[in-house]
């Protein structure tokens, strides 16, 4: 997504053309960055891509949790865990 420029609108745009910007989010299904005072403080999504966004995400940290799972495996048959007494020793 490198050279990616998202659409941008105010908070006052949004308060004006909020069907607009809705309706083009959803047609486009490219998000829009409101901006509060020139810094970006909110982002509209539709509903299909903020579904995707949370199962790529779901998706991710099971796959995260599983390689931690593997990795504590591979560690203890290796014999390189330690037994910790307080978190100190880490």
């Amino acid at each position: 997504m490198s050279g990616f420029m998202p659409k941008v609108a105010t908070s006052q745009q949004l308060q004006k053309e909020y069907r607009s910007i809705f309706d083009d989010v959803i047609k486009t299904h490219e998000p829009v960055v409101i901006l509060n005072r020139n810094h970006p403080e909110v982002v509209i999504v539709d509903v299909k891509t903020y579904q995707l966004l949370r199962e790529n995400n779901e998706k991710y940290e099971l796959e995260k949790a599983m390689e931690a799972v593997k990795n504590y495996e591979n560690e203890k048959k290796s014999g390189k865990l330690k037994k910790l007494k307080s978190l100190g020793d880490l």
